[in-house]
């Protein structure tokens, strides 16, 4: 029963659709066209994703799965829907513990001009939570009180509610969906297929990571 289990699980996670329903359930309240503010708001705000220093990208920096957020962000701005863009926080350039690897992608999106508007970022941030205590610092400096918050959709509930215990009330556009509105569906399979499994961690470490921050008192 010991190995028993665990092959399993590995085989009902990895091989049937329960892991996109579970996915999907979380991602659906953040469906469909989002309800944007019908003056521009103050900030969209992207939390950062899987965006890395990588010196033989012709960019210099590489984007994973969570690229979309920056790119939905971008194009909010470029919309006219937020008046500043703000990246989200990022793990030091080697060799330089005070500058941001996400100003690479900064300077990016400034020489391309794909804002009207004005693009910073949160500094060195180790996590979301993190991210939300810049940013708050940071409204509170430029007098923001209308902001549009951009991340993955199975990421949002957790950042709602830490940004709203910061005392910043947002509204939420999700990006990088993983199973709500995603097709083709995979299919049943024998053999436990390696995507299925990747979004089980996503899934994982979000329910953990919610339960951990509200032991902490950030949600």
């Amino acid at each position: 029963m010991w190995l028993g289990f665990p092959v399993v699980m590995l085989f009902v996670m990895g091989s049937t659709s329960l892991t996109e329903k579970l996915i999907s359930a979380e991602e659906q309240p953040y469906a469909g066209q989002p309800h944007l503010p019908a003056l521009p708001a103050d900030a969209v705000v992207a939390l950062g994703g899987d965006e890395h220093l990588s010196h033989n990208d012709l960019l210099g920096f590489a984007m994973g799965e969570g690229g979309s957020r920056v790119l939905t962000a971008v194009e909010l701005v470029r919309l006219g829907k937020a008046r500043t863009l703000v990246l989200g926080g990022s793990s030091p350039i080697p060799g330089r513990p005070d500058a941001p690897s996400m100003g690479v992608l900064q300077d990016w999106v400034t020489s391309w001009g794909l804002t009207a508007g004005s693009v910073t970022n949160l500094g060195i941030c180790i996590n979301t939570h993190d991210e939300a205590v810049a940013f708050r610092a940071l409204a509170r400096r430029q007098g923001w009180l209308k902001v549009i918050l951009v991340t993955s959709a199975l990421h949002m509930r957790r950042s709602v509610a830490l940004f709203k215990t910061q005392g910043i009330d947002v509204t939420p556009v999700a990006a990088d969906f993983k199973a709500a509105g995603v097709s083709p569906p995979l299919p049943l399979s024998p053999f436990p297929r390696e995507r299925r499994l990747f979004l089980m961690t996503l899934y994982m470490h979000e329910k953990i990571g919610w339960w951990v921050y509200r032991a902490r008192g950030w949600v």
